[in-house]
């Protein structure tokens, strides 16, 4: 049965400008019913609702019709998406002729159901009491249909939901290969939008480069603008964080885990350092995470995430039920993550933010009531709308099922559960990598890395030199460059040192005359940097030895350096001595040179071979006479002529033959 009722017998109409919120308040057009307000949970007090119809047209009549409580959440959703039709248990009944007293814009209506009538009705069984307004036109025809509840409340014990939130608030990189770009002020604006008018501590997304660039003396306000920030992070989380933005599993591919490891190390030094806090071991874990980067970030002190759903199948999601998950990793090993509620987010968007915080806030309530343990709403302060989820959170003030709470206190709750009652552990799943040109920039930056490691030995303990390139060639690893980018990041260090390097010069000499078996030989090194440099000089010759050895470690200062190298002749004549100098590993080469030297002394050596030449050359001589000496006392035979009776011409003694 309908009962008409005059407006003013059961609803107060007022004009209202600027009363609503500013959603509800925008011209959206005629034939609209808008919650404003309305009574939440039903008490002795009358309920009521207000309403407003915007550009309302003439003969247009309002039908109210409150049915049954529902306590199922499925059912409270199904009803929000099919209004009920069916004869309503509780009250039904016509407003009309509201053109009379309400034409235009900016009409607000307070409905409110006559207690003496309804009232007992409503506190008789706890539940959602659904309520029906339509918006019709004498034809009985239907312009606009509104569905909200109001609740009659019981007293028994339930679980509770709580809301967290996660924000993302990182500047683009602010370390170019030959500057720092950054706006301070959008630094600040980009970290202020995450956490103004926050309703609880919020988990900050940040890169600490951003906080490097800011305290460069360079950049302009930098200094303000990193107290602004401080102060606007206070009470709120800082996650765990490389210091630049990397794709962590692109990165782990390339085979090289420990440049990894001082990026999070870095990342964790800068955020103590220049906000004094210590981030905490929670991090926002990338859609192309494997088992085997969750490991390595369990590695650098992750002992909790936030993913996304995609990184979760379905069925798991399912079951998790809004509870922690339990991530495995490559050796077994579990990590609990949160997953970021985008379904709850987009049941926040809509015309209506009034009526769609109602419906949460009945759907939540009612939802509490139905699980045994207490769960918990993963949202992103960066995309959800504010309006309605600020509207759901002055709800939440009024019952203690619902509440606020931070991550960590989420991730601490008890883990989801299967089918079978046992802890529910997954892997996540994973998409390609988004960079998967990394292995030849790696090279390149591993090259970089070892010319300015070599650098820095000569340098040292000139850190402030260094610091800017390390910091080039750390930036060159963010996921906002690519390849191309990544090589010119590379080579700043290249042409740097070969800058610094090419400005170190032997100073070549004439020929040396040495009359000393040994002595000092000069040596002249021009430096034309304005810094003074340890370096390596190597001597190599074949003719001359070096009693001090080959290496000498010196440090050259911006000028001509001269300093002396004992040397030793090994032969008199002409010899050549090679120059080298390198940084002190070795790696680099910053010039070259040779020395020629001629010696007149006699070595020890040449001394010796000397005399033992010469004792063979007498040796030789004496032999010589004395073979000759004894040749010529020999017996000799003259041969004379024949005689004319020819018998030899010889005198022989008979006596001596007889």
């Amino acid at each position: 049965m309908i009962r008409r009722f005059t407006l003013l017998l059961v609803a107060v109409v007022a004009v209202a400008f600027g009363v609503t919120s500013g959603a509800a308040s925008a011209q959206r057009g005629p034939d609209r019913i808008d919650l404003v307000s309305q009574t939440t949970f039903v008490s002795e007090a009358e309920v009521s609702i207000a309403v407003r119809l915007p550009n309302l047209q003439p003969g247009r009549h309002m039908q109210i019709r409150v049915f049954r409580p529902i306590n199922e959440p499925e059912r409270i959703l199904d009803t929000i998406t099919n209004p009920p039709t069916e004869n309503p248990e509780i009250a039904n009944f016509v407003i009309e002729d509201l053109s009379e007293i309400a034409v235009g814009s900016g009409d607000l209506f307070m409905i409110t159901l006559p207690d003496d009538e309804v009232g007992e009705m409503l506190r008789r069984s706890p539940g959602a009491i659904p309520v029906r307004i339509d918006l019709t036109d004498e034809d009985q025809a239907i312009h606009d249909t509104l569905v909200t509840f109001v609740i009659a409340e019981d007293t028994t014990l339930s679980a509770r939901i709580d809301l967290g939130f996660v924000a993302d608030a990182q500047s683009p990189l602010a370390r170019r290969a030959d500057s720092i770009e950054l706006d301070p002020a959008d630094a600040v604006d980009r970290v202020a939008d995450a956490v103004n008018n926050a309703p609880a501590p919020v988990l900050i997304s940040f890169a600490p480069e951003t906080l490097t660039a800011l305290a460069d003396p360079t950049t302009d306000g930098g200094q303000l603008a990193l107290d602004r920030i401080r102060r606007l992070l206070d009470g709120h989380l800082i996650p765990l964080s490389p210091w630049v933005s990397i794709d962590e599993e692109a990165w782990r591919l390339t085979g090289d885990p420990e440049r990894l490891i001082q990026l999070f190390a870095q990342g964790r030094e800068v955020t103590e350092k220049l906000l004094g806090r210590t981030p905490m071991p929670i991090a926002r874990i990338d859609a192309d995470t494997t088992a085997d980067t969750v490991a390595f970030l369990r590695s650098v002190g992750l002992t909790g995430g936030v993913v996304e759903p995609s990184q979760i199948d379905d069925v798991a999601l399912t079951q998790a039920d809004r509870r922690p998950i339990e991530v495995l990793d490559a050796n077994g090993i579990t990590v609990p993550v949160l997953v970021v509620d985008r379904a709850f987010e987009a049941s926040l968007i809509g015309e209506d933010p009034e009526l769609i915080a109602q419906h949460r806030f009945t759907e939540l309530m009612f939802e509490a009531k139905t699980v045994s343990t207490d769960r918990g709403i993963l949202l992103d302060l960066s995309t959800v709308d504010r309006v309605p989820l600020v509207l759901l959170i002055d709800l939440f003030e009024t019952t203690d099922r619902l509440g606020l709470t931070s991550v960590d206190d989420l991730l601490a709750r008890p883990p989801a559960r299967d089918d079978t009652g046992s802890v529910l552990r997954v892997e996540l799943l994973a998409t390609p990598p988004s960079s998967t040109d990394l292995a030849a920039s790696d090279l390149r930056l591993r090259l970089a890395e070892a010319v300015l490691d070599s650098y820095a030995a000569m340098l040292a303990p000139a850190e402030g030199l260094l610091a800017p390139l390390r910091d080039i060639l750390t930036a060159a690893m963010s996921d906002e460059l690519d390849a191309d980018s990544r090589r010119i990041f590379a080579d700043v260090i290249f042409d740097v040192v070969a800058d610094v390097t090419a400005q170190v010069e032997l100073i070549e000499s004439s020929r040396i005359t040495l009359a000393s078996q040994t002595a000092a030989l000069p040596v002249a090194i021009h430096n034309g940097a304005n810094l003074a440099m340890n370096v390596t000089v190597k001597t190599t010759s074949e003719k001359l030895r070096f009693p001090d050895g080959e290496e000498l470690q010196i440090t050259l200062e911006p000028g001509l350096n001269e300093f002396e190298i004992p040397i030793e002749a090994v032969t008199s004549g002409d010899a050549r001595m090679f120059i080298t100098v390198t940084s002190p590993d070795g790696h680099l080469d910053l010039t070259d040179g040779s020395v020629n030297v001629r010696s007149t002394a006699i070595s020890g050596l040449g001394l010796t071979v000397s005399l033992v030449s010469l004792a063979v050359l007498l040796t030789w001589w004496l032999r010589t006479i004395l073979r000759v000496r004894r040749s010529r006392r020999a017996a000799t035979v003259s041969s004379t002529p024949s005689a004319d009776d020819g018998n030899p011409a010889v005198s022989v003694n008979e006596e001596s033959t007889s």
